[in-house]
């Protein structure tokens, strides 16, 4: 029995008439699996056939279909789709890292032992922990993006924010005689920030 003879059509049959011959059949055939799957063998068959006819060249292909994609470009208007509601703007991906668990922990551990420099000397200003602490921030920026004025611009606007962030916080919470653990410890916490979270 030929695949025609299977789905019930003539070899003439459209490609719409096919596909409907197997669709109700298999509806109608539903509780019979080895006849489903004898159904789709001949829609397979038949389908197989007419591909490899119309690459012999014995099938004629009207242009609607050999210039599909062509025709729904003239045809339907292109929609401009929005983006999803939770997509972020593309500047804050210019700017943002997500960072791994190395990324963070490594300027932390740096940034934190000049900390504790500052904490184990307390008697002068911490000039050169913080000057070790930018230096320490152009690099750990520098190796995300390789752009050193960038990095160093970054840097120095950390470094200047957690200065002014330091000051603002530690002088009215002491009186105006803050120790400089806690001004380079929040300076630090800010450039920390800046390093792991921006690129």
């Amino acid at each position: 029995m030929s695949p025609y003879q299977v789905l019930g059509i003539s070899e003439e049959a459209s490609f719409e008439e096919i596909q409907s011959a197997r669709e109700q059949l298999l509806a109608n055939l539903s509780a019979d699996e080895q006849q489903q799957e004898r159904v789709e063998q001949a829609y397979d068959a038949i389908l197989m056939q007419r591909l490899r006819m119309r690459k012999e060249g014995k099938i004629a292909v009207p242009d609607r279909i050999r210039y599909a994609e062509q025709r729904a470009t003239t045809l339907e208007p292109e929609l401009s789709v929005p983006p999803p509601a939770n997509q972020t703007p593309r500047w804050v991906n210019r700017w943002l890292d997500t960072p791994t668990a190395a990324d963070t922990l490594l300027p932390a551990g740096i940034l934190g032992g000049l900390v504790g420099w500052v904490v184990l000397a307390p008697d002068e200003y911490p000039s050169l922990q913080l000057a070790l602490g930018l230096m320490a921030c152009i690099y750990f920026l520098y190796r995300k993006e390789r752009r050193f004025i960038r990095s160093f611009l970054l840097a120095l606007g950390g470094l200047s924010l957690g200065l002014l962030l330091a000051y603002g916080i530690a002088i009215p919470l002491t009186g105006g005689d803050a120790p400089g653990a806690l001004l380079v410890g929040i300076t630090f916490a800010v450039m920390w920030l800046v390093t792991s979270f921006l690129r």
